[in-house]
Order: C-alpha cells, then structure tokens, then sequence
C-alpha cells in the first residue's frame, strides 16, 4: 500500500524519485518483507510532503512506523541540514556504509577484499 500511495503523490508532483534519467519516473521506494528504503532529492517541501504521507499510511493501515529505529542518510549538499531532515522526520543519522539485508551499502565502491 505504501508504494502504491507514493506513486500516487510522484504523479501528483508532491515528491520525485532518484535518476529519473535511468528509471522512467525516478526511484523513491524499495521494499522487502518489513524493510523500506526510501529515497528522495534534497527538498524540504518534498521531505515535508513525505512526512504527511507516511503520517497518513500509518491512520490509513493501522500500522506504527517506529521513526525512532529508523535512519536518516544524508548526502551532499543535504548532509550540512541534516538535523532539519531530523526534525521533520523524527529519526536519527545513520552512517555509512551501513548493511541492509545483510549487503554492506556505501556511497563509494565497495570491493570484495578482505
């Protein structure tokens, strides 16, 4: 339900996905059993929007996302108003690289050595 509601706000125009130039309409959700990566641009109306959405999931499901077990990952430009992202999201900063799925995760090239 919940990629179904954020594709539906992407459309609208309320948020917008990663690499739009690779994946028609960008990347803004991956899932797997209980797990959620979410992914968005440096935006704070954007993040704003993103909030409500996911305030709105959890009246609409009945489920309880736990913000506070969940991280926040900030890159670039977006890693010098991390706490502002804190705010709006109530959650904590995550450091990369990170494992998700037991796949180490980082901005850089990971290599396979030991």
């Amino acid at each position: 339900m919940l990629a179904i509601l954020i594709e539906r706000v992407k459309q609208d125009g309320q948020i917008s996905g990663l690499i739009p130039h690779l994946v028609d309409g960008g990347i803004s959700i991956l899932q797997y059993a209980d797990d959620t990566i979410i992914f968005m641009e440096h935006n704070f109306e954007e993040a704003k929007n993103m909030k409500l959405l996911l305030t709105m999931f959890e009246q609409l499901s009945g489920l309880k996302i736990n913000f506070h077990k969940s991280e926040l990952f900030c890159f670039g430009e977006a890693k010098g108003v991390q706490q502002e992202y804190m705010n709006i999201f109530l959650c904590n900063v995550g450091e990369a690289p990170f494992t998700h799925l037991g796949i180490p995760l980082h901005y850089k090239r990971i290599s396979n050595k030991n």
